[in-house]
């Protein structure tokens, strides 16, 4: 917030003007600038101004009461300099106590302002709360159709276009609301029915790891392992060759002494 001096107009002793309040970053205005109707700012008479800026020092028994974190320090800072210069015996004093008078009524305009604001615009996680309870699980009846067109046809290529048209909607509101009851993206629901049926296929032994890679729908083996590792943990061999060992036949106490 700045504060300006708009043209006073003499009266005898008395200079009759009034105070333009306008934002930071604002276009400056000339000297002399008189405010008029639709003219943006907001605009102190002179006469209201005075009897705004009877701000006194602050009392120190009054601020010691006060928490010092509940206190402004920006205002603290002023009303502190104010203090000192009603103090002094100066025959400036004077002009620097209205111009620190000025500085905290301009700041507490411009915090004012700022609490407004921020009181009329909701919370940012309020707003994406307010989003994510808008979503709606997907029915029922629709999920268990769409996760058994998976389990059914996991060694196919599976889109989300097909998925959406299984469960009867459409591609943005499918995906939103699957999940928003599984969790999980579709994709990802995907790959994750895929490394478990993986799994399975790796238990068996005999079972390569490019035919598993192929039955499950990957193309190649190199990205069935990084999918394969990113779920596990393990690479598949890794994963199959700890889980063999411990069905291998522990030697027996003869054979290790000879």
């Amino acid at each position: 917030m700045s504060l300006q001096l708009s043209r006073p107009l003499t009266t005898k002793d008395h200079a009759i003007g009034s105070i333009d309040i306008s934002s930071l970053g604002g276009r400056s205005r000339p000297s002399g600038y008189c405010d008029q109707a639709g003219c943006e700012g907001t605009t102190l008479p002179r006469g209201h101004l005075d009897v705004a800026l009877a701000i006194e020092a602050p009392d120190a028994q009054r601020s010691e009461s006060r928490p010092r974190d509940l206190i402004d320090p920006v205002l603290r800072q002023l009303s502190d300099a104010l203090a000192a210069t009603e103090a002094l015996h100066h025959p400036h004093s004077a002009i620097l106590a209205d111009a620190l008078r000025l500085a905290i009524l301009t700041h507490r305009a411009s915090a004012q302002a700022v609490t407004q604001r921020r009181e009329a615009e909701p919370d940012v996680e309020e707003r994406e709360g307010r989003a994510r309870r808008t979503v709606r699980s997907l029915q029922k009846w629709r999920l268990k159709r769409v996760m058994q067109y998976v389990d059914e046809n996991l060694g196919a290529k599976i889109t989300l276009e097909h998925l959406a048209a299984v469960a009867g909607l459409s591609r943005m509101h499918f995906a939103a609301q699957f999940r928003a009851a599984v969790g999980m993206r579709p994709h990802e629901y995907l790959l994750k029915c895929r490394i478990e049926r993986a799994q399975e296929l790796l238990k068996q032994g005999d079972v390569s790891l490019v035919d598993t890679a192929l039955t499950v729908g990957f193309q190649t083996q190199a990205h069935f392992t990084t999918v394969f590792k990113r779920f596990v943990g393990d690479t598949p061999y890794q994963w199959r060759s700890a889980y063999l060992a411990q069905f291998m036949p522990l030697p027996r106490a003869g054979a290790m002494l000879s």
